[in-house]
């Protein structure tokens, strides 16, 4: 069990990582001109890690719930419709 707990505590650590770097990289484009030639890399840049925000956190989700125990529907999962909950896992 320790080793999920860390697990999920490192994959976590590593999406606010990205998170933080990312709003970041909004501060800055906020800051520029429309025709600064920077605004495009630090889009692409911000393309890049946006991209591996959405496979970290499935699997933080799956730690999750096998930390939780296999069957249980988590907090916020709890509170959505059967049909909704099919769309947010698909």
């Amino acid at each position: 069990m320790a080793e999920q707990e860390d697990d999920l505590r490192a994959t976590t650590e590593d999406i606010r990582s990205d998170a933080e770097e990312l709003a970041a990289i909004e501060d800055e484009k906020a800051r520029l001109d429309s025709d600064d030639p920077h605004l495009r890399a630090l889009s692409r840049r911000g393309e890049r890690i946006a991209r591996r925000l959405g496979p970290k956190t499935a699997v933080e989700r799956e730690l999750a719930g096998e930390r939780a125990g296999a069957g249980t529907v988590g907090r916020d999962e709890a509170q959505l419709t059967p049909t909704r909950r099919a769309s947010r896992s698909a």
